[in-house]
This record gives structure tokens, C-alpha cells and sequence, in this order.
């Protein structure tokens, strides 16, 4: 190739020397250019912020999450509970009212001892113990391109509510909410054993297109003696009948029920198969089936009859005095 290209005319190295120079200013640029072009839509998210200058002042609250103690505040706090507690995709007016919820939550939580599963926290973000809570970088791996989008409708439900709680006689009220009421919420006492007067049972519409409405665990008649066995050790089986008489509350939720020769509250129940909820019927052969309706405790707001009453317009101070009873939200 050398000794072909130094055989070249004068005129053939010009045309080559013309070709050499298109390359280095036309085609070298566009490769550089491309190299610094935006990532793939493959590439990872990078790391979701929200401006906290969007947020209105609040105090700091301590919260124990991941293994540690975390001051920040409240309103930068709650952003990071709805996200956790409520699909971003609901109705912005039943964000709101979640926003509000979790605020007299921590609130209260705040003034009567702080969380008793981590001294010197005001709250953790173990939903099984206090309220879930996401971080910036979660909600951006939950929500993938949509994350943009749905943090700042979070921060925006927060924002339009900023320091906004529920009260009962001047007092901030103890909140409980749940995913599904399965038609109809449930009084505080047939749950937790404490009568509040703003926790009673209130209809619950619009619930029956959540994915959790209905539920079903089937367990063999051996594995059901079984766990039976392990949860009341002196249980005994009559082997003609395994379930027996079934009491419930008005809400629809087992009250009791008789399982061999032992009577069991529904909760028991729920707990023992890890049912949906407590409100379920039984049917007893070669194997026993549980149905559920509805997902959680069902006292205070249920999740999806807040989304439901919002797509038919109610705003967020309807949703939480119709699911709270006798209360003010200011």
C-alpha cells in the first residue's frame, strides 16, 4: 500500500489530501458529539431529589430508618411516607388526604413517647410498627421513568396541605388507615380494644376494583390442624367437624369463630393463614378454604374508598371527616 500511494499523481494526493481533512472536521466531531449524548433509555435513573425550597417550613422530626437515626424535616419526611403508603397513581385529592393522615400520625405518635421500638426516635419506617416510608432513590427505582412525574405529584399533596392535621375536641386524633375496607371500616374496640369515638364503622363504596378486594388461601386439612395445633397446643379435633359456629360484627369481620373444640377471634384467624383480612368465610372438605374481603384492619380511612370518593369528585377534607368521624381538619 505504500509504495502504490507514493506512485500516486499530483492530482490523485490533492483528491485524497481533500478526503483526509472532510474526514478529521466532518466525521471526528459527530463521533465526539455522540459520545457526550444523552445516556440510552437503558441507563440507570439517575438519582431522584426534591427541592426542598418547594416544601414549606417544618420542624425536624427523628426517624429510624435503614439501621439509623435520621433528622429531617416533617414535611420532607412526609413525602417520602405517601409515596410508600399510597400508589402515586390515585387521585391527587386522596394523596392529599393521605398526606394529612400520615402528618397527624406522626404527630401523635411525636407527642405520646415518640417510637417505643427505638428510643430517642420520634418514628420508624417499619410500616408493621409505625408508617413505611421511601426514600428519594427508591421511589426513583419504583417508578422508573415515571419517577419525575410522581414525586413531584407527592411533593405537591404535601405542599397543598403543608401543616394541615385532623382533630377531635381541639385534639390531634389517633390515626389508622388501610388499604381496603372490603365494603364497610370497622369500629376501633373490635380490633384494638379501645373505643374512639371518631374510629366507628362508615361505608366504604368503590372498593371492588382493587386488586386486593377479594382473597383466597387454601390449606390442606392436615396443614390447618397443624398450624391450629401450633398457635393452641391444647386444641382437639372431633372428626366429624373441624369448623364450627362463626359470630361476626356488623361490619361483615369474624367476631369468633369455633375451630374443634376451641372458639378463636377472627383476628387469630387472619393471623395464623396471613388471610387478607378478618372479614372471610370458610369452606371446610378434603381441604379448607378461606375467602377474604377486603385488606388490612379496615379502622380509620381505607386507601381505595379514598381513590374512589376523589374520582367522584370529593376533596381531601370530605374523604377524611367522612372516614373520621366528628373531626376537623385544619
Amino acid at each position: 500500500m505504500w509504495r502504490k500511494t507514493r506512485g500516486l499523481s499530483r492530482e490523485s494526493a490533492c483528491i485524497i489530501a481533500i478526503v483526509v481533512f472532510i474526514l478529521l472536521a466532518v466525521v471526528l466531531p459527530a463521533v465526539s458529539v455522540k459520545k457526550n449524548a444523552a445516556p440510552a433509555e437503558n441507563d440507570p435513573m439517575p438519582e431522584i431529589e426534591f427541592s426542598i425550597s418547594k416544601l414549606p417550613e417544618s420542624g425536624d422530626i427523628t426517624v429510624w430508618v435503614d439501621g439509623n437515626y435520621k433528622k429531617m424535616p416533617m414535611e420532607e419526611y412526609l413525602v417520602g411516607v405517601v409515596a410508600a403508603e399510597m400508589p402515586a397513581s390515585y387521585e391527587m385529592e386522596a394523596l392529599k388526604a393521605q398526606a394529612v393522615a400520615a402528618r397527624t400520625y406522626t404527630q401523635y405518635k411525636r407527642d405520646h413517647g415518640g417510637c417505643s421500638a427505638h428510643p430517642g426516635a420520634d418514628i420508624c419506617g417499619d410500616s408493621n410498627h409505625c408508617q413505611a416510608y421511601m426514600t428519594p432513590q427508591e421511589m426513583a427505582d419504583e417508578w422508573g421513568s415515571d419517577a419525575a412525574k410522581y414525586t413531584q405529584k407527592i411533593v405537591d399533596a404535601v405542599n397543598e396541605t403543608r401543616g394541615q392535621m385532623i382533630y377531635y375536641d381541639g385534639e390531634e386524633i389517633q390515626v389508622f388507615f388501610c388499604a381496603s375496607a372490603g365494603g364497610r371500616t370497622e369500629n376501633s374496640e373490635n380490633v384494638y380494644g379501645k373505643a374512639l369515638p371518631y374510629l366507628v364503622s362508615v361505608s366504604s363504596e368503590g372498593e371492588e376494583t382493587s386488586s386486593h378486594y377479594y382473597g383466597e388461601v387454601t390449606v390442606s386439612r392436615e396443614t390447618f390442624i397443624k398450624k391450629m395445633k401450633a398457635f393452641s397446643p391444647g386444641i382437639k379435633f372431633d372428626s366429624s367437624q373441624i369448623i364450627g359456629k362463626i359470630t361476626r360484627f356488623e361490619s361483615g369481620r369474624v367476631e369468633s369463630i369455633e375451630i374443634g373444640n376451641e372458639t378463636f377471634t377472627g383476628r387469630e384467624v387472619r393471623e395464623i393463614f396471613g388471610l387478607n383480612s378478618a372479614n372471610f368465610t370458610v369452606k371446610a372438605d378434603d381441604s379448607i378454604t378461606f375467602s377474604t374481603i377486603g385488606f388490612g384492619h379496615g379502622v380509620g380511612m381505607s386507601q381505595t374508598g379514598a381513590n374512589a370518593m376523589a374520582k367522584k369528585g370529593a376533596d381531601y377534607i370530605e374523604i377524611l371527616t367522612h372516614y373520621f368521624t366528628g373531626v376537623t381538619v385544619k
